[in-house]
């Protein structure tokens, strides 16, 4: 069989498109490892080019520090040599993260519940929550893996409304502790890996069964997330691209609080996807649908369809800046990472994770993303919201990784889910 893959044949090079000759791809693989000290499962195989990939995911207990649950290496095999992506100490990619709405209170605050009623985080780490695993059946060509969690949502013990036009509740919200329930929300992230498919899928699945019902809580979703090091290095993140009505990019490297940047090309053929470029590296997630039957709702942005000539950031709320403001952007990654008091600051953060509307768990039909009404399903009738990714690693190329695939259609080259 003959694959060909563009890649660096030397250090720093451009890409060139390399041709060879590779057997059959091989079965998916699972063994138990230590990798950078830390005990994990490693899935292995082949990508639809015959090339070797991997991924590491973190054991609970057995010793390792902290909890488990999630990557903390990736790896992908070329021509250069065995590339890989490791987490920094202490964090890796691929746990729960969900932040609760601003609430309108009564004394005309706005605030999370979690942060002016109990004066704690809106928004935990999931990396910090133990997990259970399980294993899907053994197959040869597939494999699965789920680690299911409890995640706590503030929310009032009565139902409230939104007013339409805000977006704010009403009637307002008010002070007191007995007012408010924390909530346990069950988390459930099933990784899946399938022989000769290039990315493995990311699975969430949020159950809502043990809220008393809709108008209670109300969040974004930010899962997938957290950080890899896949550029090999200390390097600057150079752009960042996302797609979800439209297309965006930073159009000046690397990217900073002044760089400028396009979000209007319509995205309507092609999936949402959301990446970071660093050294000729990309790391991204794409969702394999179209973006029109999309699983979740954006939040509101006044940027969305423009470009930074037509914007306006100082209307927005961020004066000082052409990037638009950090709440604007659908998804989480450089954002709240670059420097606030140098806008010509770069970052060498690799945070990356995917977001939503934070009018999850409310009963409201629509939601607007700055350009139009949307359906909205923020409390389903079988109380689960679930939602997939593809995860992307891989070498940068012309016009972007993430958005090939995204663009691309079909199976998107990402495993199935079984």
């Amino acid at each position: 069989m003959t694959n060909c893959r563009m890649v660096a044949l030397v250090s720093g090079a451009a890409l060139a498109c390399v041709c060879l000759v590779s057997p059959a791809a091989a079965a998916v693989k699972k063994q138990s490892k230590t990798i950078n000290g830390v005990k994990v499962d490693l899935y292995s195989w082949k990508d639809s080019t015959g090339f070797k990939r991997s991924v590491a995911l973190k054991k609970q207990g057995e010793g390792n520090p902290g909890n488990g649950g999630y990557a903390v290496q990736m790896t992908f095999d070329d021509i250069g040599g065995v590339q890989k992506a490791n987490a920094p100490k202490g964090d890796g990619f691929g746990y729960f993260v969900s932040h609760e709405r601003y609430r309108a209170f009564t004394d005309g605050d706005s605030n999370t519940i979690a942060g002016k009623i109990f004066k704690t985080d809106d928004s935990p780490l999931g990396r910090n929550f133990p997990v259970e695993t399980s294993y899907g059946a053994d197959e040869t060509s597939f494999k699965s893996v789920t680690f299911s969690t409890v995640y706590g949502r503030y929310g009032t013990k009565k139902p409230g409304g939104i007013d339409a036009n805000t977006g704010e509740d009403k009637p307002k919200i008010g002070l007191k502790k007995k007012l408010f329930e924390r909530y346990d929300i069950p988390v459930k992230l099933t990784w899946f890996f399938e022989d000769g498919k290039t990315y493995p899928r990311l699975r969430v699945e949020v159950d809502l069964s043990k809220t008393p019902g809709p108008d209670h809580v109300s969040f974004d979703l930010r899962a997938p997330y957290g950080k890899l090091d896949f550029d090999g290095g200390d390097n600057p993140i150079q752009y960042v691209t996302w797609g979800d009505r439209f297309k965006f990019q930073n159009t000046d490297a690397p990217i900073t609080r002044n760089s400028r940047w396009i979000w209007n090309v319509p995205n309507t053929d092609a999936a949402r996807y959301n990446a970071l470029v660093s050294n000729g590296k990309e790391m991204g997630l794409v969702e394999p649908k179209l973006y029109t039957k999309s699983a979740l709702n954006d939040g509101y942005s006044d940027g969305r369809g423009e470009t930074y000539a037509t914007h306006d950031a100082a209307a927005a709320g961020c004066a000082g800046q052409e990037l638009p403001c950090d709440y604007e952007w659908p998804y989480q990654s450089s954002q709240y990472e670059l420097p606030y008091d140098d806008p010509n600051g770069a970052t060498t953060s690799e945070k990356i994770a995917w977001g939503s509307t934070p009018f999850y768990g409310m009963s409201i039909s629509s939601t607007f993303d700055g350009v139009s009404g949307v359906p909205f399903n923020g409390f389903p009738k079988k109380k689960k919201i679930v939602y997939d990714v593809c995860v992307v690693f891989g070498p940068h190329v012309a016009g972007g990784l993430a958005r090939s695939i995204a663009e691309k259609g079909g199976d998107y080259d990402c495993a199935r889910a079984k």
